[in-house]
């Protein structure tokens, strides 16, 4: 989930950064514009902080958790049974001696693929929910600043400067974590 936010959070800051530049241009161009300054309002919210603490991202890990030491457990079985099959193989006569290793390639193949699948399974599913969860954060910054006549409401991390007055993350993870959709399980 870490990348994913990462990649999100560099495409929000060039679209940030591209959104400010232009509202400072045309505000200080004298262009004629709906928004005067005066009526301009900013907020911030701290992204990773608020997809960090947003109680759905903790249920959603803690499944990925759990779904990943269950895969792990079969995978580690599997290697075990493998293993004790490759013991008992110096005491067959040849032609068992070649079944058995037919056998033990066929299940070191399975092994491989059993791997390759869980890791990609359970990175498109961490992938889904971590999207999902960005657009729950999404309508709730929406709601939050439309409710409250904010004209922009920035990535904390595309920020240079600002006041801490203008910092809204706690509102958004408030109304985050209110909504039953936090209660709602990670599929």
């Amino acid at each position: 989930m870490r990348d994913q936010r990462r990649r999100i959070e560099r495409w929000q800051s060039s679209v940030v950064f591209i959104v400010c530049v232009l509202v400072a241009c045309g505000l200080s161009l004298g262009a004629p514009s709906m928004i005067s300054a005066a009526e301009l309002k900013i907020g911030y919210v701290n992204l990773p902080k608020v997809f960090d603490s947003y109680e759905r991202t903790k249920t959603s890990d803690a499944e990925l958790e759990k779904k990943g030491s269950q895969k792990e457990a079969e995978l580690q079985s599997r290697l075990n049974e493998l293993k004790k099959m490759r013991e008992g193989l110096e005491l067959l006569n040849d032609k068992a001696k070649d079944a058995r290793t037919r056998e033990i390639e066929q299940k070191a193949d399975e092994l491989q693929r059993f791997r390759t699948n869980t890791a990609r399974d359970l990175r498109r599913e961490r992938d889904q929910v971590a999207g999902e969860i960005l657009q729950d954060i999404q309508q709730v910054v929406e709601t939050y600043a439309k409710a409250n006549g904010y004209t922009l409401v920035l990535n904390e991390k595309a920020l240079l400067y600002s006041q801490s007055t203008f910092d809204v993350t706690d509102e958004i993870l408030k109304g985050l974590n209110s909504r039953k959709t936090a209660a709602k399980p990670a599929q």
